[in-house]
């Protein structure tokens, strides 16, 4: 199938009624390159014609209080645990301990940047 692609062929979204592999077309030829039977294209149903649903005026939702609650608790979480995670890296004698508590730290940020919507800084890695 690949050296059809490479060829220049098509693929379509039709499948062959023989072997069920979907058919090429180049320069107008359609192909179940799998069977190497040539259809004629009559013999190949075409799409349906898809009408776009008409569109509706842009609605606005409002999120749920529980949602904005939720979302402050849990950014009070992820803030608790980055001050432990603080406080275990002041106190780590263990250097390969304290970069994975370092990760974790940082990885805490970002979390709680895309929780808040706010910036946390980002630092190189």
């Amino acid at each position: 199938m690949a050296e059809y692609l490479l060829k220049g062929w098509k693929m379509l979204s039709k499948a062959c009624k023989s072997c069920n592999s979907p058919l090429f077309e180049y320069k107008g030829e359609i192909r179940c390159v799998v069977c190497d039977e040539t259809m004629k294209p009559a013999a190949v149903p075409e799409e349906e014609d898809v009408r776009p649903i008409p569109s509706q005026p842009d609605r606005t939702y409002e999120e749920a209080p529980e949602a904005h609650i939720a979302e402050r608790q849990l950014a009070l979480e992820i803030e608790q645990t980055l001050v432990y995670l603080c406080e275990r890296i002041r106190t780590e004698p263990h250097a390969g301990d304290c970069l994975v508590l370092v990760k974790a730290l940082r990885e805490g940020v970002e979390a709680l940047s895309s929780v808040t919507g706010r910036s946390g800084g980002r630092y190189p890695r």
